[in-house]
C-alpha cells in the first residue's frame, strides 16, 4: 500500500491550492502529497466562476497570475426596483470557466511533481491509529493527514460521521450567447445583481456575469436563492429567471438550464476530526458567499504557517474550533477573517441588508 504524508481528495481550486501552498513552502512536498479526482479534467462544473480580489491574492502570494481566458470586469451594479448602486475595481472580479480555470491550477501542480490520480474516485475513507486509511476505486493508501476538498456533499465529510444540520439553497443557472460588441455588459464590463426578485418572495438576486466559452461569448444568468428563512415558501426560481431573462430579451426555453443544492454556513458544525481537514465547498463553513458562483483558492491552514514540516502537518492535522483557532494557536484562514468565502462578496451582503431594509420600508407604507 502507498503512503503518503497528505491525501488530498478533490483538484478543485481548494484541494490544488492547497497542494500549491505546500510546495510554495517547501518544493520537497512534492513527492509526499497525493491528489484523488473522481473526474478527469477539464471537467463540467456548474458555476459563475467569479474570482475575486480575494480570491487572486493568495495566487499572487504563490508567483502565479490568471492566465486562462476570462473578463476583467470592473463594475458590480447592485439593483432593487428603481433602486441602484454601483462597487468599482481594477478588476472588482474576473469571471472565469471553471472547467478551465481547475485544469489550469491542476496542471501547474503536476508540473511541480504533485502525483494526480484523475478518474479515482474514493469509496471509503478509516481513521486508523497510525493515520488515515483511503480506499478508492483502483486501490487503497494510507496517510498521515487527509485533505477533504471533494464539494459540499463529498464524501469524505459523510464518512468521517461530521453531520451538520444545514439550510439549503436553491441555484439555477443558463448560459445564452451574445454579440460582445453590443451587450452591455461585455462593452461595459460590468456584472448585474438583481435583487427585485425580492419582492417576489425569493431570498435572493438575479445575476449576470459575462463568460467567455471556448472563445465565444456568452452571458451567465442565472438565480440564487438563499432559504434564510427556510418555513417561508418557496418561490418559483424558473419563473422568476424566465421573468427576469425577458427583461433582456432572452428566452429561458432556448437555454440549457442547470441547477444544484448549495449548503449554508454553520459555525457550529465540526471542521475536522483529529486528522482529516476539509477545506473549499467540502467543508461546512461555506457561508452566504459561497453561492456556486465565486471560486475558493485560498487554503493557507492546510500549508502550514507555523514553521518547520513537522508543525506543518501537525497544524494540517489540527481539528480548528468555533473561534477558528487551531490547538497549536494559529488562527485558521479557512474561518478567520482572511478565508476568501467569507471577504468575496461582503459587498453582496452588505446589499442585500441594505435591500432587506428598504423592502420592509416600502412594505410598510
Amino acid at each position: 500500500m502507498d503512503s503518503y504524508d497528505v491525501i488530498i481528495v478533490g483538484s478543485g481550486p481548494a484541494g490544488t491550492s492547497t497542494a500549491l501552498h505546500l510546495l510554495h513552502r517547501n518544493p520537497a512536498w512534492a513527492a509526499r502529497i497525493l491528489i484523488l479526482e473522481k473526474a478527469r479534467h477539464p471537467r463540467p462544473k456548474i458555476c459563475g466562476g467569479a474570482l475575486t480580489e480575494w480570491g487572486e491574492r493568495p495566487l499572487r502570494d504563490l508567483g502565479l497570475r490568471v492566465t486562462v481566458p476570462h473578463v476583467e470586469v470592473r463594475e458590480a451594479r447592485f439593483t432593487f426596483g428603481g433602486l441602484s448602486f454601483s462597487y468599482w475595481g481594477k478588476p472588482v472580479i474576473r469571471v472565469t470557466r471553471r472547467d478551465e480555470f481547475d485544469d489550469w491550477l491542476c496542471r501547474l501542480v503536476k508540473e511541480k511533481g504533485v502525483r494526480v490520480n484523475e478518474g479515482e474516485a474514493v469509496v471509503d475513507v478509516r481513521l486508523e491509529k497510525d493515520g488515515v486509511r483511503v480506499t478508492t476505486t483502483r486501490g487503497e493508501y494510507c496517510a498521515e493527514a487527509l485533505v477533504g476538498a471533494d464539494g459540499s456533499k463529498g464524501l469524505v465529510r459523510r464518512k468521517l460521521g461530521l453531520k451538520d444540520e444545514r439550510r439549503i439553497a436553491r441555484l439555477l443557472e443558463v448560459l445564452t450567447p451574445e454579440d460582445p460588441n453590443r451587450a452591455r455588459e461585455f462593452v461595459d464590463a460590468r456584472a448585474n445583481f438583481d435583487f427585485t426578485p425580492l419582492a417576489s418572495g425569493m431570498q435572493g438576486y438575479y445575476w449576470d456575469f459575462p463568460s467567455w466559452v471556448r472563445g465565444r461569448a456568452f452571458m451567465n444568468r442565472g438565480v440564487y436563492d438563499s432559504r434564510a428563512d427556510a418555513d417561508a415558501l418557496r418561490a418559483a426560481l424558473k419563473t422568476i429567471l424566465a421573468e427576469q431573462m425577458a427583461r433582456w430579451q432572452r428566452a429561458m426555453d432556448a437555454a440549457e438550464l442547470h441547477g444544484h443544492p448549495i449548503h449554508w454556513f454553520d459555525p457550529r458544525a465540526p471542521l475536522s476530526p483529529l486528522r482529516p481537514l476539509r477545506l473549499g465547498g467540502a467543508r461546512p463553513v461555506a457561508e452566504m458567499a459561497d453561492r456556486g458562483d465565486c471560486i475558493s483558492v485560498e487554503a493557507k491552514a492546510a500549508s502550514g504557517e507555523t514553521g518547520g514540516e513537522d508543525r506543518e502537518l501537525g497544524h494540517l492535522a489540527c481539528p480548528v474550533g468555533e473561534s477558528g483557532q487551531t490547538p497549536c494557536g494559529a488562527a485558521s484562514p479557512i474561518s478567520g477573517r482572511h478565508c476568501p468565502r467569507r471577504c468575496c462578496f461582503k459587498m453582496i451582503g452588505r446589499s442585500h441588508f441594505f435591500i432587506h431594509q428598504e423592502l420592509a420600508r416600502l412594505k410598510s407604507n
